[in-house]
């Protein structure tokens, strides 16, 4: 006899199958892209990927605060706030910066 919670061989073998439902043991996807159909689709999976993740005044994650993001021209802004510090701004990306250095 096995102890509990130990599979069995019949188990082991039926995880490696790859199932026909969802798995029940993963939670939900708190950011479920559109369909790749929609006009938006690749706005709201660059998003996603591009968004900023911690807060750039104490380096906490920003998974508890807010995220949102506008565009002024070819500028894409995410507006962030940080719920640990409570530090609100402006995160700008840019795809190409030009920036003078004063002669010393």
């Amino acid at each position: 006899m096995r102890p509990s919670g130990e599979p069995g061989r019949a188990q082991v073998a039926d995880q490696s199958r790859p199932s026909a439902g969802p798995d029940i043991r993963l939670p939900a996807d708190p950011h479920r892209l559109p369909p790749p159909a929609e006009w938006f689709a690749a706005d709201a999976e660059r998003h996603l990927l591009d968004r900023p993740r911690v807060c750039p005044m104490c380096g906490a994650g920003l998974d508890g605060g807010l995220v949102s993001e506008s565009w002024s021209g070819d500028q894409r802004i995410f507006v962030t706030w940080c719920a640990r510090c409570r530090w609100m701004g402006d995160v700008v990306r840019y795809d190409k910066v030009a920036i003078d250095e004063p002669e010393h």
